[in-house]
């Protein structure tokens, strides 16, 4: 078998030097970052977990193909070439080129994986010799050629970060954010809502019989749920032939108009206010972003172009919103106004035109930075590029130095401005607690050591956790003398429940719908914040700006509780008194 490696990887070598000479001739892409939604999923209301769906994982899988021909192995080499990210592998995915952060929901993180398939798909398919090995790990002493499974399945690394993990603010910076929740929750007393709400009532009420037929109380099918109500009716519309029969394309259509309105208010309002005048903080989720799009072009100028060639970002539509705003492309272009389409990448390029000719890695001020944007999955659906910061459509392109200065004006920069602008009360927060300012946080280049990555990141916070939990203990025993003891018992359960766990996440609703008629559920306190809605101010009018903590409640098995394990199995823990 080793004889039939030898023309596979000579093949591989040509092509790859003749996209280099290709290259050689027209710009130069150095490094990408691409930001996309989630793809088609279970709707967020509805009384089951909200996973990816089969369709949505088409949807991300055609999405990682559109980038693979564009930056790694175009179908057209002659049009494209210049598109190609330098250096980067064309067929076997090499993990040190690319980053991949992801939301730990998993409709967000199986949308990482059904794209990055598309990205780099099994290498029995995509090599052209169709030997899929190109590399000599896979040659056995006895020259047997073992290929991975699934045709030569691709493994990626992907960091998919919990809400106890300081990396999700990048992410999902409006989670836990307090300010964010306070100034969400004045839209409610604004004349905007208050004129728009009183204008659909109508509306809504017409559709609440024939779509939901008395599965959601007539009192939550208002403007005051234009997301959740969407979500579910455009699911509906897709996959259940009832619902699809029972709604004309024109109320789908104004259903979705009015959740674009409700969504830019919340993620998109740049003259809304929290805790400090001036913070923009219902674009919080955009500014803590925009710091991870500048770290990662900053970390492939460190490294010579070795790492950060293709960095992929998945989320949900609330950072994308809040960014698209902050870098000014509603103010000049209305699909901007709302919510993307499901399976949407935002797209940040850094290159060298084509009259700059390199034989190394640029200098800073060789370097420019363009914006582009897919609106969707179709395959009639381009990926366009759009001017920001106030650009106008003859200068879409503008330098890295410019772009710095910009997104600095534009980013929280550090987890720390973060918990202090938010006033966050995120575990992680209490290490930041007596080195945050008073003030508004100013803007810097964000760190990029290595303990800035996720998993490094992740571990600095679960040890800061578990000291200030350990230093309490301590106290209490020592003040107090409170001893703990627990009886055996051997029927304790083994597992741990669900895909979820114990966290809260961003598919988790406060609204169930109990499918089958038997009614619906709001469910407000004692709950865990999650990241993607806002706060307990959605689905229920009667609770707006008043629970702030009380946040959507997951539909589907969640692990047990050590208390709840107790009560069911044997007697609860005992606390031992002693002076």
């Amino acid at each position: 078998m080793a004889h039939l490696l030898r023309p596979a990887l000579l093949l591989f070598a040509l092509f790859q030097g003749a996209v280099v000479a290709l290259n050689d001739t027209s710009e130069t892409i150095w490094s990408s970052v691409v930001i996309t939604r989630n793809g088609d999923s279970i709707p967020l209301i509805a009384n089951e977990p909200t996973v990816l769906t089969p369709l949505g994982a088409q949807q991300l899988f055609s999405a990682g193909a559109l980038f693979r021909n564009r930056y790694i192995a175009p179908t057209d080499v002659a049009t494209y070439a210049e598109y190609i990210i330098d250096e980067i592998s064309t067929y076997q995915l090499d993990n040190s080129q690319t980053f991949t952060l992801s939301l730990l929901d998993e409709y967000v993180a199986a949308s990482a994986q059904a794209f990055i398939q598309g990205l780099y798909p099994p290498l029995i398919n995509s090599f052209p010799s169709g030997d899929p090995i190109i590399t000599d790990v896979s040659l056995l002493a006895n020259g047997s050629n073992i290929a991975f499974p699934l045709g030569g399945y691709q493994y990626p690394n992907v960091y998919a970060t919990s809400l106890l993990d300081p990396y999700s603010i990048w992410l999902a910076g409006q989670t836990n954010c307090n300010g964010f929740l306070v100034s969400g929750s004045e839209y409610f007393d604004t004349p905007e809502y208050l004129s728009v709400a009183a204008a659909t009532q109508d509306f809504y009420q017409s559709i609440a019989t024939s779509i939901f037929g008395g599965e959601l109380p007539n009192t939550d099918i208002n403007y005051h749920n234009a997301y959740y109500i969407f979500d579910y009716v455009n699911y509906g519309f897709i996959h259940n032939e009832t619902i699809h029969d029972r709604i004309t394309e024109d109320q789908l259509s104004q259903l979705r108009t009015l959740a674009d309105q409700w969504e830019f208010a919340i993620n998109g309002n740049l003259s809304a206010s929290g805790y400090y005048k001036g913070d923009r903080i219902r674009s919080i989720a955009g500014q803590t972003l925009a710091a991870e799009i500048l770290e990662l072009f900053l970390n492939s100028i460190e490294t010579g172009g070795s790492d950060s060639k293709l960095n992929l970002l998945f989320t949900t539509f609330d950072p994308m919103i809040s960014l698209a705003s902050l870098i000014g492309l509603p103010d000049m272009y209305a699909e901007f106004f709302g919510l993307p389409e499901l399976g949407s990448s935002m797209v940040f390029e850094m290159f060298t035109p084509a009259d700059v000719l390199l034989d190394a890695y640029p200098s800073v001020d060789q370097l420019q930075i363009r914006f582009l944007f897919r609106n969707g999955t179709n395959s009639t659906t381009n990926l366009d590029e759009y001017p920001i910061f106030g650009n106008s459509e003859t200068t879409m392109a503008m330098s890295l130095n410019d772009f710095t200065t910009a997104i600095e004006g534009i980013m929280t920069a550090t987890v720390g401005e973060w918990c202090d602008v938010c006033q966050s009360d995120s575990v992680f927060c209490a290490a930041y607690t007596n080195t945050t300012n008073s003030s508004l946080p100013s803007t810097s280049t964000p760190s990029i050591s290595p303990a800035s990555r996720p998993a490094v990141a992740g571990i600095i916070g679960a040890i800061i956790a578990l000291i200030l939990a350990g230093l309490a203990l301590a106290l209490a025993m020592l003040l107090f003398g409170i001893r703990f003891h627990r009886r055996p018992n051997p029927k304790r359960r083994s597992h741990l429940g669900g895909f979820k766990g114990a966290e809260k996440m961003a598919s988790d609703p406060d609204l169930t719908v109990l499918k089958g008629g038997a009614g619906a559920t709001v469910v407000r306190e004692g709950q865990t914040p999650g990241h993607e809605r806002v706060g307990s101010w959605e689905l229920g009018e009667g609770s707006k700006g008043k629970d702030f903590g009380a946040l959507p409640s997951a539909a589907g098995e969640r692990r047990p509780s050590f208390e709840a394990d107790e009560e069911m199995h044997g007697e609860p823990v005992k606390v031992d008194e002693r002076v």
